[in-house]
């Protein structure tokens, strides 16, 4: 017999057994007499033979395979969550699927019924409608479809009963980023913001709004200035916005580090010194950070830590798993805030 060709059949012939005890000895799953266990035994080492890993899947009905879908797989806080995931699924001898929405309500239908085709061991769903402030009645009834078939985990507060949720702590990332920048003796502080209709965005804006209250500092409306999405390109004009202010804030907050970094490009094209005008504080402490001139002080959170997180409670299904956490964060001092 060729290798290539080899089967459990194959072995099951030469060694004179049933393929099903071929099956019982290659995945423990009973007792197999010790005779019969080492002529087997034998026949797949003569053979170096490697069981076909689907066929294996079916037996086990476990496949090894986690999908993550993400809002948008160029975004890097997304790519730095899939990264860690990816790494602590290879940990555990799972692969994982990316697939990447755009967050595209089409897009999310699409793609939730693909996976139900492809039927993963489990989901892992980050950003998108998941996120929503006031939950869409028809992404639930599709999210409640999808986990008939599969265990769904979300990179989000939960959204129902039996699907865990993990998220970042949006409001306590930006008590932090105000009270960092308060301490280094800013007053006039402002936000750069997306995304009004997603629960985060709105904790941001809610936090903002009393941490700048609690400590006596003024809040100014014109200093907090909406882009249309996440991009370093809607930085860039959010510091158009800034330059054209009459009295300019000292600090500013990016809604994200590709925000963060376009308004610091855009400051500085501008003519603003960053951080001797204004300082500039961005969120999420991804790759970013180290790329721009000067370096990004950023709000962050342990991505391995997280990526671990949510791989363990897509895969550990039996565990009384809480409906809600929430990853710590914490601040990375880089180049971009100065004291005043």
């Amino acid at each position: 017999m060729e290798k290539r060709s080899i089967t459990i059949y194959d072995i099951a012939r030469e060694a004179g057994v049933s393929p099903a005890t071929v099956s019982r000895i290659l995945t423990g799953t009973a007792a197999v007499r010790e005779e019969k266990r080492q002529r087997v035994m034998e026949v797949i080492a003569k053979y170096d033979f490697t069981p076909n890993a689907y066929a294996r899947a079916l037996t086990e009905n476990r496949n090894r395979t986690i999908g993550m879908v993400v809002a948008h797989s160029d975004n890097s806080y997304y790519s730095s969550v899939f990264a860690a995931c990816e790494s602590e699924a290879y940990r555990r001898g799972y692969v994982t699927m990316l697939m990447d929405t755009s967050s595209r309500p089409e897009n999310e239908v699409s793609v939730l019924n693909r996976i139900r085709e492809l039927r993963p061991e489990a989901l892992i769903l980050c950003g998108g409608r998941i996120d929503l402030e006031i939950p869409d009645p028809k992404f639930t009834e599709l999210l409640e479809m999808t986990r008939k078939y599969t265990r769904v985990v979300v990179g989000s507060r939960s959204p129902m009963a039996g699907i865990p949720g993990i998220s970042v702590d949006h409001r306590a990332s930006m008590n932090l980023g105000v009270r960092y920048l308060a301490g280094l003796g800013h007053r006039e502080i402002g936000f750069v913001y997306t995304g009004r209709q997603f629960y985060g965005t709105a904790e941001r804006l809610e936090e903002f709004r009393q941490v700048m209250a609690e400590l006596n500092l003024p809040l100014r409306e014109e200093y907090l200035i909406p882009v249309e999405d996440y991009t370093v390109q809607a930085g860039t004009r959010a510091a158009l916005a800034i330059r054209q202010l009459e009295r300019k804030p000292t600090a500013v907050l990016g809604m994200n580090d590709m925000v963060s970094a376009g308004l610091l490009q855009g400051l500085l094209s501008e003519g603003i010194r960053v951080p001797g005008d204004i300082s500039v504080l961005g969120f999420d402490d991804t790759f970013v950070t180290d790329i721009t001139t000067p370096r990004l002080s950023s709000v962050g959170y342990d991505y391995q830590a997280y990526g671990a997180m949510l791989v363990e409670t897509a895969v550990e299904r039996d565990q009384d798993w809480p409906a809600d956490r929430r990853i710590p964060v914490f601040i990375t001092e880089r180049d971009s805030c100065a004291r005043i």
